[in-house]
């Protein structure tokens, strides 16, 4: 920082970078402009030559995001100022200025500080500072900016005398940032620029010291990219550490000029204390970087300590914004979080936190009736792929709900390892092959994942892709086999309760695979044709539904991709009543009609 400066110098304003876990600015986003432009450097040397205290050498630095690309040292010598020429690729850039007393530029600078630098094609641009004068207004730069919702650009502010030479500001000064739109562009107190959403703003920088201020329009204009991908991540649970890995294992990826990744994300107290320890909820555009611990990506808006991500109110608004932002031609949604299937509340003996998208803070969760409102968003007629990183979500009743709202749905029957999806993995093709399809990529994240979670290593893998354009069949095919038990249900009560029992199920056990469930039933029950139809017409309907699915090698080996609600008569939550497949179906009166 700076030690000290004379009477009547006038310093640069330094611009604090450390952006809370953030880095330095990014602008990387989507592709540079073409061409190139010029930087003319001039300083203007004031003060006495011969006084030992006046500025001797400059010493430049100029970055690109967090590259250093150029050093250059300026002397003072008989002439009244020097000058510094740089050809450079149009694009956003970090100077950095530190002016020293001494001849060779050692010691503790008189001044330190940075500049934000916009080079554009075919232009120079002329940077002309005086180290001594009396400011008559402010500037800002760039003073002409123009961002896409996901960038990030510090501004700088510098003095302008009556020649219209740029100053630099005292140390002491202290600005004071204001935007007339906050729902567009976030302006920190440090003069970092966030941009959020389509619009124009007015940005004002004012230096009460000096009485002045001074204004610029910032144009934040979106770009239709190939896909969006939107992540719900609710860490406010024993989630958290998790939640540190997989927002790095995004990052080795990154969002590219084709693809958007773009993460709503709540922390919480008492399970991760790296990254700042920050126990609010962010929203950040994610950029690459080789760092595996640290996230780095551009956090656009700290929404405070307030947020309930236990609401599908709050999921509906994130995208809402993320659809607005960063338009698309494809998207997909990930929920991510704890799970429970259709189930609303928490286990029985009341030991586990779950439900959909479950936040400790609040105690509140999303419902599975409460998802076709929050995922009926404007600019989306259907998601093209709807993956939920949580446990026991791959069933029948949750997927029928929002069949109309998405096109392909991946998750697990099971109750997966807490790391979750491996990101770096699953997103991999969509980064690598934007145009990949939409089923290509739902198939890919059953692969990728299973492939990651060696198969013979542990017990607990389920991944399904599927085609919810089949969901209305298969809910049929599932509502005649639902009349036929009831009819056959008389007289076989130890047969249906075996069947029952030992389906394939998972951690909640009233869970069972589908398929399985009908084999044991085919395996168990007197042959007869109406039954052995309705069991054939299910599991036909099935194999078009599931278009991808893997499992591992133990005690889910009997897993087919899609589970159902099997309880015993006695333990039949009334609640069911209100899913849509409920309602569409006889399945829930023979939930209540079979042998206990």
């Amino acid at each position: 920082m700076i030690a000290r400066y004379r009477k009547s110098l006038f310093l640069l304003l330094v611009l604090p970078f450390m952006l809370s876990a953030c880095g330095m600015f990014r602008s990387d986003n989507g592709p540079p402009p073409n061409g190139s432009g010029n930087l003319v450097f001039t300083v203007a040397w004031t003060g006495n030559r011969g006084d030992a205290q006046a500025p001797h050498t400059v010493r430049l630095n100029l970055y690109d995001s967090q590259k250093l690309l150029q050093e250059v040292t300026l002397r003072r010598s008989d002439s009244p100022s020097s000058a510094w020429t740089s050809q450079m690729e149009a694009g956003i850039y970090r100077l950095h200025v530190a002016v020293y007393a001494s001849e060779d530029a050692t010691g503790m600078p008189i001044a330190a500080g940075d500049i934000t630098l916009q080079i554009v094609p075919d232009t120079p641009l002329r940077l002309n500072i005086v180290t001594e004068g009396t400011p008559v207004s402010l500037a800002i730069l760039p003073n002409v900016v123009n961002l896409t919702p996901g960038q990030i650009l510090p501004l700088s502010v510098l003095g302008v005398d009556f020649q219209g030479r740029y100053l630099l500001l005292p140390a002491t000064a202290s600005v004071q940032w204001s935007v007339d739109d906050a729902s567009v562009l976030n302006v920190g107190s440090d003069g970092v620029a966030r941009a959020l959403a389509p619009g124009n703003v007015t940005v004002t920088a004012r230096v009460d010291s000096l009485g002045m201020q001074a204004s610029i329009p910032v144009g934040v204009q979106t770009v239709t990219r190939e896909w969006t991908i939107l992540v719900f991540m609710n860490a406010a649970n024993n989630l958290e550490p998790d939640s540190i890995d997989d927002m790095n294992e995004m990052e080795q990826l990154g969002s590219t000029a084709d693809v958007n990744i773009v993460v709503q994300w709540k922390r919480i107290a008492g399970y991760d204390s790296s990254n700042g320890d920050w126990r609010t909820t962010r929203r950040y555009y994610v950029t690459k970087d080789n760092d595996t611990a640290t996230v780095n990506s551009n956090l656009l808006v700290d929404m405070g300590s307030g947020v309930d991500m236990g609401s599908s109110t709050t999921l509906r608004e994130f995208l809402q914004w993320g659809v607005r932002s960063f338009p698309a031609r494809k998207y997909m949604l990930v929920i991510w979080n704890h799970g429970a299937g259709w189930r609303a509340y928490r286990d029985r003996l009341n030991i586990l936190a779950r439900g959909v998208s479950y936040d400790d803070n609040t105690g509140n969760n999303i419902r599975i009736w409460e998802l076709p409102l929050a995922l009926s968003v404007a600019g989306v007629n259907k998601w093209n792929v709807v993956a939920f990183d949580a446990s026991l979500m791959q069933m029948l009743e949750v997927a029928y709900e929002i069949r109309n709202l998405a096109d392909y749905i991946v998750g697990s029957e099971e109750s997966p390892p807490a790391a979750g999806y491996p990101y770096h993995r699953i997103l991999a093709p969509v980064v690598a092959n934007p145009a990949i399809s939409a089923r290509d990529l739902a198939a890919q994240i059953v692969t990728q994942t299973i492939n990651y979670f060696n198969p013979d290593s542990t017990d607990n893998i389920t991944q399904s892709a599927l085609d919810t354009a089949q969901l209305d069949n298969l809910a049929q095919k599932v509502d005649v086999l639902a009349q036929v038990l009831l009819s056959v249900a008389p007289g076989n009560g130890v047969a249906i309760a075996a069947a029952r029992d030992n389906a394939q199920a998972y951690a909640e056990y009233t869970y069972k695979d589908l398929w399985d469930y009908t084999e044991q039933l085919r395996a168990r029950l007197p042959a007869s044709q109406a039954l052995t139809d309705a069991i054939n017409g299910v599991q036909s309907a099935l194999s078009q539904t599931v278009i991808a699915e893997a499992h591992s090698n133990r005690r889910v080996n009997r897993s087919h991709g899609l589970s159902i609600y099997v309880p015993r008569p006695s333990e039949f939550e009334t609640r069911y009543n209100l899913l849509a497949f409920s309602r569409v179906t006889h399945w829930d009166e023979w939930l209540q009609a079979q042998p206990n």
